[in-house]
């Protein structure tokens, strides 16, 4: 039975592994050839992770702040203890990331609503912005978190912490694998989201009848706002004059040459 479970944990690590490395590759292929900065600042922050939660992970066992079964010690201990939950609690920094665009977007989609029921609403700023903080913040939040579960499980297994066999480094591995293919796709549906919806086929018709409604809308949302009248561009001009100075008898005279230039 021993066998037949260790088979089919390799063969489920096996089929994870396998789907994760494709999907990881596949986007990453695709952001590679515009947006090649994203692949670096995520395998980055994995990096730092890795490194940083292993630097900690060494100090904290031989400082005591670790046991040898796996379990937080002292201050110190608690200190870690706190930090590692609050750098997994994905839950609470959606919530939080979620809250601050609420803040920027919703005001400014609700006064625009409300003022183009009077035919002057203006256009909300920051919006762009707001969403690319969310994705990035969401993004970190995964890399990071894979990190961490990854060096914690492959470090704990081989120190030998309590209840970190074999299985449950694997487990450790899927999970850290998941959230990275989490953290890619995303980054692929932000970057490219009719590629990344549609890749085999052109964008669907509905999408462009989707955008000229909302087109509408905002010119029906503006419709008492006159737009600034369009100024005539000037042309440079430019005169100029000569005259001829007459001398005294015996003496040549003098051509007296002026310009004048005016730019708009």
């Amino acid at each position: 039975m021993s066998f037949v479970n260790h088979l089919q944990l390799i063969g489920a690590f096996a089929f994870v592994l396998f789907t994760a490395v494709f999907i990881i590759w596949y986007t990453g292929r695709k952001l590679a050839s515009r947006n090649f900065s994203d692949i670096r600042i995520v395998w980055y922050l994995f990096s730092l992770t890795l490194t940083v939660t292993l630097l900690i992970a060494c100090w904290a066992s031989s400082a005591g702040a670790i046991d040898g079964a796996g379990s937080f010690q002292g201050a110190a201990g608690a200190v870690l203890l706190k930090l590692l939950k609050s750098t997994l609690d994905l839950e609470t920094a959606f919530i939080v990331y979620g809250g601050v665009v609420a803040l920027i977007v919703f005001p400014q989609f609700a006064s625009w609503v409300l003022s183009g029921l009077h035919g002057c609403a203006s256009t909300p700023i920051l919006v762009g912005p707001a969403f690319r903080f969310f994705f990035w913040s969401v993004v970190k939040s995964l890399v990071v978190v894979a990190g961490v579960i990854l060096t914690t499980g492959v470090y704990g297994w081989l120190i030998g912490w309590e209840g970190m066999t074999a299985r449950q480094t694997t487990v450790h591995a899927c999970i850290a694998l998941m959230s990275l293919v989490v953290a890619f796709a995303l980054l692929y549906v932000y970057r490219d989201p009719d590629d990344a919806l549609a890749p085999t086929s052109n964008p669907s018709p509905r999408a462009a009848k989707l955008c000229n409604f909302i087109l509408q809308i905002n010119a029906w949302m503006n419709r008492r706002i006159t737009p600034p009248a369009e100024s005539t561009p000037q042309k440079p001009s430019y005169t100029m004059s000569a005259s001829f100075i007459m001398q005294p008898e015996g003496q040549m005279g003098q051509w007296k040459l002026s310009a004048k230039y005016r730019w708009p």
